[in-house]
């Protein structure tokens, strides 16, 4: 196996995110670019020199359009997959990756459970989660809550020997015991949400992870130049972006860039 260095990291999750975007586009579907990502289309029309992966955004109906189609075609669309929680033994993340198999992917966490994963875009479902912005961010903080707990019924070693890992392990028994041995918490908090929220809501959010965003910053999205591909982005990237990081024109010290992900990639 050949480990790969930065620059083949990005150009392996870049040949990995056209084929997302291939599909996306044939499906007549959207995905936002974001994060650093978006921050690397707008300030470098690409990637941020020393970022080493691919976030997008996408609504919850369009990721499960996009789901459905790659599990109806798994054999013609080998060596790209989808993995979640629910179909990759070991997988942790609260996050669905859109993965080219063709790679192989290792932790650095030697605590982290092994699972099959390769070149990948991480894709970050909006829910829809209230009308006002102060519910938006109470009910994530809730959700947070109950997948940190998630978390630890997956998995309680964070590589930490100290008085929390006990309790860690504590709750993993208690869990275990209340929730079973197959508890599938995705699916649980995608009913859960359907009970008070719905395509009315005027604000929009990834429950796992930040803040609401207003749902009409998703509407005919615009695109930009990234990697002298074109990319959708939130129809007001800025609003998005001073909400998740301000003052995202301004480059860090040059001690802050580096890559902040704790993975290798292999050929």
């Amino acid at each position: 196996m050949k480990e790969l260095n930065l620059q083949e990291i990005q150009q392996a999750c870049f040949s990995t995110f056209l084929k997302l975007d291939e599909i996306c586009r044939k499906l007549n579907i959207h995905y936002y670019m974001a994060f650093g990502t978006l921050i690397g289309a707008i300030r470098h029309k690409g990637f941020i020199p020393w970022d080493d992966d691919i976030d997008v955004m996408m609504l919850r109906k369009d990721y499960e359009i996009l789901k459905t189609y790659m599990e109806s075609h798994q054999e013609e669309l080998k060596p790209f997959k989808i993995c979640t929680r629910s179909n990759t033994k070991n997988y942790s993340p609260s996050i669905p990756r859109f993965v080219d198999t063709s790679y192989i992917f290792e932790s650095s966490y030697s605590y982290e459970k092994k699972f099959d994963l390769g070149a990948f875009v991480d894709i970050y479902i909006l829910d829809y989660c209230g009308n006002t912005f102060e519910h938006g961010k109470k009910f994530g903080k809730k959700i947070r809550n109950w997948d940190k707990k998630y978390m630890i019924y997956l998995n309680p070693d964070n590589g930490k020997r100290n008085l929390k890992f006990f309790v860690r392990c504590l709750l993993y028994i208690i869990l275990k015991i209340l929730w079973g041995k197959n508890y599938d918490f995705d699916s649980k908090l995608i009913k859960y949400n359907s009970r008070f929220h719905n395509e009315k809501d005027n604000y929009v959010g990834v429950l796992y992870d930040c803040d609401p965003i207003e749902k009409n910053l998703f509407i005919n999205p615009p695109e930009v130049d990234f990697e002298g591909h074109k990319v959708y982005i939130p129809n007001n990237y800025d609003s998005v972006l001073t909400l998740t990081h301000k003052g995202y024109m301004n480059l860090p010290p040059e001690s802050e860039r580096i890559p902040h992900h704790n993975y290798k990639i292999y050929k």
